[in-house]
């Protein structure tokens, strides 16, 4: 069994706020510049930043370095997904790209919010700008600082048991430190880091910029709960209510446990933008 943020004291101290006023009190921890830490007992704000890629894009190692350079910045803050779809994720069979990243999930995200048009680019918690939701690598420092200005209004809490059989049971308690009156929905991933195989670069020298054991990182494997998830609200939801939900899900023979994770989040049904993320690693 593994679990997540919640050690045995908080959850003590969770239920005498809980039951001695009407909601959670502040502060919360938001972004104080330093570090952000999933596992400390009180929740920090976690942002899901969606990377659009492919393994024949030469530009999108830059976004993989940024992808690093952040995570180096703001740690648990950010909760990077590698999706591999559009032109430069296709396939060539009798060439050194042959294995494909591509996901149902990944190509009907591209589709909706048109991700691999100019990659690297990402959805950053899909908040949009314009009617424009990816947001080039430049923008994704700034944007994210934006979005750590918000403290957290919901929490994620997963609990995982798996077997030997690669059966994977996921308990996941979504709890709301604010009322809320939106309609969420509820999303799992499921990402492997460490796939070693070709990508091209163009920073280096020409003749030299198919790199054949190149890092694939963070890479959009599936949705557990389908491309768009599940609906948790449609309404009132007061501070401190739980809402809990549990998934079976088998995990491919193919697929590196001990790289895997699950991240869950939570996001506004008619606008998409997400509120909330929380991962947790097989």
């Amino acid at each position: 069994m593994k679990y997540l943020k919640y050690s045995i004291p908080f959850i003590f101290l969770f239920f005498i706020i809980a039951f001695s006023c009407d909601e959670i009190q502040e502060p919360f921890i938001e972004y104080n510049g330093q570090c952000g830490d999933a596992s400390l007992p009180v929740p920090i704000k976690q942002i899901l930043i969606e990377e659009f890629t492919g393994h024949e894009c030469g530009n999108c190692p830059r976004g993989d370095e940024q992808i690093e350079l952040i995570k180096s910045l703001y740690c648990d803050h950010v909760i990077p997904v590698s999706i591999h779809a559009g032109f430069f994720a296709q396939v060539n069979p009798t060439g050194k790209y042959t294995i494909d990243y591509r996901t149902t999930v990944g190509n009907e995200i591209d589709e909706s919010f048109e991700g691999s048009v100019s990659v690297p680019a990402a959805l950053i918690n899909r908040q949009n700008v314009n009617s424009d939701y990816t947001f080039s690598v430049a923008d994704w420092a700034g944007k994210i600082s934006e979005i750590l200005e918000n403290e957290p209004v919901i929490d994620i809490n997963l609990d995982l048991s798996y077997s030997d059989s690669r059966e994977i049971d996921i308990d996941i308690d979504v709890v709301f430190i604010k009322e809320s009156d939106d309609a969420l929905m509820l999303s799992l991933y499921f990402v492997e880091d460490s796939i070693k195989s070709w990508q091209k670069d163009y920073s280096l020298p020409a003749g030299q910029q198919d790199i054949e054991s190149y890092s694939h990182n963070h890479v959009l494997r599936d949705a557990i709960n389908g491309t768009w998830g599940h609906q948790i609200t449609i309404g009132q939801v007061n501070a401190n209510d739980v809402i809990s939900k549990s998934y079976n899900y088998s995990i491919k023979p193919e697929w590196i446990i001990k790289n895997s994770s699950i991240i869950a989040f939570v996001y506004k049904s008619e606008t998409k933008e997400i509120l909330q993320a929380s991962q947790i690693h097989l």
